[in-house]
């Protein structure tokens, strides 16, 4: 029995229990989807060939920023919006957003551009990372820092370190340095906040950095939630916590599958 039947057959006794979860995968090789419930990590295809440099998903959908377009997902698979050349897609409250060659831009149906930012890594919620700095959305008003990889909710992740952006009781607000050194990735939903460093892959608990004890030695790249805690490390091996008492065997904490794809970027959830 192979390691997908296993893997399916686990799946028919928590089926009830869990329900299945499609994890979108971004990389050099295209848009890879894995199968994930329970804790278990079952099939993965690929499902687009393309340059894929970033993917955000939300709502049931997904988006994929690409050398040639933006994609996003419908019934028929990946479908090109016309947006050209994208180094970021992200959602907020109002929809899908994306980046590229310094134009930033909202799709409803047709792309309507808001701004101009160059070097877009990231785009989540109301911030936006680039090269030159934190961005609000959809103001586009410069928020500080520099060399922003990922931003998350209040956090940014930074070539000098982590950071946390605190309000202040006017407009204005500051950043405060929560870990040092690079980062590469961070994630929220607002209960639960990771961090990818050089060292390692951290989780806030209960106000402190934890290491998370991930079974790959590769370097994680990226972050996402759905049921459960999700991320792909940079040289494709899909990771998943999950508690104890939602698995089938009762035995939760992260497990690992190698997707054999090369030159990750990202991982989303719908």
């Amino acid at each position: 029995m192979s390691d997908d039947d296993i893997a399916l057959s686990e799946k028919r006794m928590y089926g009830e229990k869990r329900p299945e979860t499609h994890a979108y995968v971004a990389s050099g090789l295209g848009v890879t989807r894995v199968e994930t419930a329970g804790g278990q990590i079952g099939r993965f295809s690929l499902k687009e060939r393309c340059n894929a440099r970033d993917v955000a998903g939300a709502s049931g959908e997904v988006a994929v920023a690409t050398d040639v377009d933006v994609l996003v997902l419908a019934d028929e698979g990946f479908v090109p919006t016309g947006f050209g050349p994208a180094t970021a897609v992200g959602y907020d409250g109002d929809g899908l957003l994306a980046a590229g060659d310094g134009r930033v831009a909202r799709y409803d149906g047709e792309w309507r551009t808001i701004g101009e930012v160059a070097d877009v890594r990231a785009i989540d919620g109301d911030r936006l990372a680039a090269a030159e700095g934190v961005y609000a959305l959809p103001s586009l008003d410069r928020l500080g820092l520099v060399d922003v990889a990922d931003v998350a909710g209040d956090y940014a992740a930074t070539g000098s370190g982590l950071y946390r952006y605190e309000s202040g009781t006017t407009d204005s607000g500051e950043w405060t340095e929560v870990r040092s050194g690079r980062h590469v990735a961070v994630a929220s939903d607002g209960e639960r906040v990771h961090a990818a460093a050089a060292d390692g892959l951290y989780e806030l608990t209960d106000g402190a950095w934890e290491p998370c004890a991930v079974p790959a030695t590769e370097r994680v790249v990226d972050v996402t939630y759905g049921d459960d805690t999700y991320a792909i490390t940079e040289n494709g091996t899909f990771l998943v916590a999950t508690a104890a008492e939602a698995t089938a065997d009762g035995q939760g904490g992260w497990r690992q599958r190698s997707l054999g794809v090369p030159d990750v970027v990202g991982v989303a959830v719908a």
